[in-house]
Order: C-alpha cells, then sequence, then structure tokens
C-alpha cells in the first residue's frame, strides 16, 4: 500500500451488517479476509451493493472449499487463498487460474521461499501425507528477509529455525504438482483414540448450518480416549439452542466426515474471543484451569459416535 499510495481502511470490528455499506462508502477495490467474513455474509440476507461494489479481489485464508465458488459467484469477485506468518515476510498463493477453489490450496513454492513438508523427526514426507510445513529463503541463506529473532527468547527462536528452515506449525499436505494443501494449526490437531482430527475440518461443516452464525472446534480431555471433540457455538437465534440443533450439527457432520470427527460434545457460547483480524483466540475462551465439558449447558453426544446410536444426554 505504500509503495503504490494506495489508502488502508481498518474497521474497529467486522460487522456482517453494514460492510456493503462500509465497501461503497469507502470506494474499497480490495478486502483481506479471514474465513468467517465470507460464511457470515454468506449469511446476511441478499442486497443490492454486495454487487454494485468496486473489489476486484480478495486475498486471505480460510474459505471454505464447499462454498468458495458460491461465495464468488454471489458477490462477483474472487477469493484468492493464501499462506502467510509474520516472522516469515512473504507468502504463497493460489492466484494463478485455474485456482483450486474446492479444495485448501494455498500455493506452492518459489524463489526465495523454499518449501517442504516434514514429519516429527524433520524427515520429508511422501506427497498426500500430512506433516508440518518448513520454509526457508534458500540453502545459502535460510534466513533472508525473515524475522531476527523473537523479543528476548533466543531459545524460542533457535527451535522454530531448527536444521536450517523455520518451523511454522502448520499441518499441510503437498501433491505431486508441488502444491500445498492447507489441514490445520498443529495446536488444533485433536487426538482421538490414535486419530488425528483437525478442528478447521470440522469447523467447515458445520459453519454452513443456517442456524449457525459462528462455530469454533476444540479438543477437550477424554477418560477412554485421550481427547474429544467439542464444537462451541454461537447461533444466529438464540432460541435455537437446544439439543435438537446439538444433534442437527453432529448428524450433519456425521453425514460428510469420518464418524470419530463428529463433535462429542456441544457447547453454546454468546461470544468468542478474537484478535484484531477476527481470527478466534482459541487459548481464551476459558480460564485457565476450566474443563469445558463441565460448563453448564455442555451437551454429551458421545453416545451417538457409538454403534448403538444411544440417545444423548445434557451434561
Amino acid at each position: 500500500m505504500l509503495l503504490t499510495g494506495g489508502c488502508h481502511f481498518v474497521p474497529d470490528r467486522f460487522h456482517p451488517g453494514c460492510w456493503w455499506d462500509d465497501m461503497h462508502a469507502c470506494g474499497i477495490t480490495a478486502v483481506h479476509y479471514q474465513g468467517v467474513v465470507p460464511n457470515l455474509l454468506m449469511k446476511q440476507a441478499p442486497t443490492a451493493n454486495e454487487r454494485t461494489h468496486k473489489i476486484r479481489y480478495g486475498l486471505g485464508v480460510g474459505v471454505d472449499p464447499t462454498q468458495h465458488a458460491a461465495i464468488e459467484a454471489r458477490f462477483g469477485f474472487p477469493l484468492v487463498e493464501f499462506w502467510a506468518m509474520t516472522e516469515t515476510g512473504r507468502l504463497m498463493v493460489d492466484n494463478h487460474e485455474p485456482r483450486q477453489i474446492h479444495t485448501r490450496a494455498f500455493g506452492r513454492q518459489r524463489p526465495g521461499l523454499e518449501a517442504r513438508v516434514v514429519d516429527g523427526h524433520d524427515r520429508e514426507v511422501p506427497p498426500g501425507q500430512p506433516g508440518e510445513l518448513v520454509i526457508r529463503h534458500s540453502a545459502a541463506e535460510p534466513r533472508k528477509g525473515f524475522f531476527s529473532c523473537y523479543l528476548k527468547d533466543p531459545v524460542a527462536t533457535d527451535t522454530a529455525w531448527r536444521g536450517g528452515w523455520f518451523h511454522t506449525g502448520d499441518v499441510v499436505t503437498k501433491d505431486e504438482s508441488d502444491m500445498h494443501y492447507f489441514v490445520d494449526r498443529k495446536k488444533n490437531i485433536i487426538r482421538r483414540s490414535g486419530e488425528n482430527i483437525a478442528a478447521a475440518e470440522v469447523e467447515a461443516i458445520l459453519a454452513v448450518h443456517d442456524k449457525v452464525r459462528q462455530v469454533a472446534v476444540i479438543a477437550v480431555p477424554d477418560e477412554l480416549r485421550e481427547e474429544e471433540v467439542m464444537a462451541c457455538v454461537i447461533a444466529k437465534d438464540k432460541a435455537d439452542e437446544d439439543e435438537a440443533l446439538a444433534r442437527e450439527l453432529f448428524e450433519l457432520c456425521h453425514a460428510r466426515l469420518a464418524y470419530f470427527k463428529a463433535p462429542g460434545w456441544v457447547l453454546y457460547m454468546d461470544s468468542f474471543p478474537t484478535t484484531s483480524t477476527q481470527k478466534i483466540r482459541k487459548v481464551s475462551m476459558f480460564e485457565a484451569g476450566v474443563d469445558p465439558r463441565k460448563v453448564p449447558g455442555a451437551i454429551d453426544l458421545r453416545a451417538l459416535k457409538g454403534k448403538t446410536r444411544a440417545s444423548a444426554s445434557a451434561s
């Protein structure tokens, strides 16, 4: 924006109800988004000005692949998915047509940004197998253009840069054409009975339900299976926050995902703590020491995941 002499419009927060009015009032030509933004806009009633704007493209992360085409068709501009971190000073982006909008593709490596997908021992994994994304500028100058260090934390800096590659903490896959696909943050992977479950995958399914305003999927302890899936939900209407909707959400996931990925718990909430870019701060959703399963109103759906499909009960 500095190099082109452009203007950067930063609202106090994301307001779905007046978003298109802001786009018109400020003459916006490009937008940055998180996945929650287009999802919530799709839940708004259609308006005339959602098609009479000046926006040429959106650049962001986290659009639900099942909705990506429909969003672009409704609003009339491409949503270009990318990957980046504050530490990296550069990005990977799926900006060449045909873009892979029905997947979570976010781009390929390029000169000045080399990438590998590795296992827990930093060994490169085969195409299609999930692993951690590690990146560098080049073998000769791995840290060129990256951040200098984590402030007053040399141990964290060295840990992130072990082996000459920056460890991103993101779980991804890569195909034979070198295209990378986002799975989830390592810290958002739920480990249930030996199975790895990406919270983002479950969230994408639940977010399209017409009674759901916003959703965050987290791991909660489970005495038998190590961890269980909990869906924290903000409903569009408080009157819908009941066990019947919780069962609908379970069945929606059960029909589209492996049975073990469906939420074993559902908890309705009034709001989520977020960052300035509207990312949900999952670490701040509950106070330290609080077991989300014990929060009043938590609905236990674990019995639905068994072969007997027994009745769920409210906790």
